[in-house]
């Protein structure tokens, strides 16, 4: 048999190499998909943007009631009232039948003096469940806080029918009783209240509250540190602790707390106007005048508005027309006074004439009571100025407003009642009121005070 040998390649079954057609165009496709992975890539962010924009967003995850307490709870006991009443308010609105929440959310609103909306809690506890003691409770503290003292007390007394051991009734009827004076009823109820909770911080405050009212301020300062070591970040807790330092003449412990206050509030000219009360208090006049002329910057940066020349140059002897005199929009009229009476004391009668008579003003143009020493130190700073034309008609109106506000302050009295001797007897420029119920310059009726005097408007009576 013959075997016919085909060369190799020239069979049929031999496998041949087909040459590939057209490879740069497979190479460029290649490059393009590349290229536009990189450049998906880089504009990763702008491309999710657009895709968002046209699917819409993804729905945010409801937080669970619970997640919500506990963030407010943190936020409290942290000191911050502002997420405290966000979260509860929060809460509210998922569960707006939780009782434990609206109370909580009312305390918390009542501590950021937001009062009419604490009042409104209240009142939704209270239709929710009309006989459960927390929400008279509440209220109680919410109408005492803003100055609604008869109305607390009635509040308090429905919570303590309803639970005769509810602590905070007993604790907040304590507070209210201290207001209107019922110190022995207020003494009653907060060591009752101490003895049914003596775990609950408001208790401990408010049985300080009435110790502070008889005068007792060692103790009250133990009962606010026991309730700060409870709740050791609550600003008016410590705000009480400062007072009674204060009080108890325990100086370096109130700076010391005011301080405290002043890095967790450094915006706030409330703790500025506290510090400088204790550093007047102590005659450290260069610390009171730095801290309360930083209180009058935070509300109003360019006061005072008018130089000691430009109040001479607009008033009338008889302080009655500041048509012409512009006032600032907002004050502290407490950092006003405290810093005008430190200028006084330092004897420094033209910055304190320009501060107190912007107080002054203010008080006149916003309907708000005035402190009486505003008025009688303005009245003397015009008699060491030896300007006695206007000091006598000042001391006039502080006269007629002493006996109009019935006031009881023989220190005060005594002050007013000096200008006018002063005026007639010492200056340099003797000016001698004649009105109905003035004889010879002075009230009738009255025993014309001693006073300390050197010639020449230089002097210094003792205010």
């Amino acid at each position: 048999m013959y075997i016919r040998r085909t060369p190799l390649g020239q069979g049929h079954l031999t496998f041949r190499k087909k040459k590939l057609r057209y490879p740069v165009i497979l190479i460029l496709l290649y490059l393009a998909v590349l290229l536009a992975a990189l450049c998906a890539f880089w504009q990763v962010d702008r491309l999710q943007t657009k895709v968002a924009a046209m699917i819409g967003p993804s729905p945010t995850p409801t937080p669970l009631p619970e997640d919500l307490i506990r963030q407010a709870e943190e936020s409290f006991y942290a000191g911050d009232l502002t997420n405290t009443i966000e979260f509860y308010q929060q809460a509210s609105e998922i569960e707006p039948d939780n009782i434990q929440v609206l109370t909580a959310l009312a305390h918390a609103l009542t501590l950021d003096k937001q009062y009419q909306e604490a009042l409104a809690v209240t009142e939704q506890i209270i239709l929710l469940a009309p006989e459960d003691p927390r929400g008279y409770a509440a209220k109680s503290r919410a109408l005492s806080w803003s100055g609604q003292h008869d109305s607390a007390i009635v509040a308090a007394l429905r919570a303590i029918e309803i639970d005769s051991k509810y602590a905070l009734a007993h604790a907040y009827l304590a507070e209210a009783y201290t207001y209107i004076g019922q110190l022995r009823l207020a003494r009653e109820q907060a060591e009752l209240a101490v003895q049914l909770d003596p775990y609950d911080a408001d208790v401990r405050r408010n049985y300080a509250v009435v110790l502070e009212y008889y005068g007792f301020y060692n103790r009250a300062v133990q009962q606010y540190i026991q309730a700060l070591q409870i709740q050791p970040n609550r600003l008016d807790l410590m705000y009480g602790l400062g007072w009674n330092y204060r009080g108890a003449g325990q100086y370096d412990q109130s700076i010391a707390t005011f301080r405290e206050i002043m890095v967790r509030t450094p915006d706030d000219p409330y703790i500025y106007v506290e510090l400088g009360k204790t550093y007047y208090e102590i005659r450290d006049d260069d610390a009171a005048q730095s801290v309360l002329q930083q209180a009058v910057r935070l509300v109003c940066e360019d006061c005072p508005l008018h130089s000691f020349n430009e109040i001479l140059a607009t008033s009338t002897p008889a302080f009655l027309d500041r048509t012409d005199r512009e006032i600032p929009e907002e004050i502290n009229l407490s950092a006003w006074v405290r810093l005008g009476q430190v200028y006084y004391t330092r004897r420094n009668y033209e910055n304190a004439l320009e501060i107190l008579e912007e107080a002054i003003g203010y008080g006149e143009k916003h309907n708000e009571e005035v402190r009486i020493e505003a008025y009688y130190v303005t009245a003397s700073a015009y008699y060491y100025l030896d300007r006695c034309e206007l000091a006598v008609p000042r001391a006039k109106q502080t006269f007629d407003l002493y006996l109009e506000r019935k006031l009881e302050d023989s220190l005060a009295l005594t002050n007013i009642l000096s200008v006018f001797v002063l005026c007639r007897d010492y200056a340099r420029h003797p000016y001698i009121l004649t009105e109905p119920g003035f004889t010879n310059g002075f009230p009738d009726n009255y025993e014309e005070p001693d006073v300390i005097v050197k010639r020449g408007g230089s002097a210094s009576s003792d205010e």
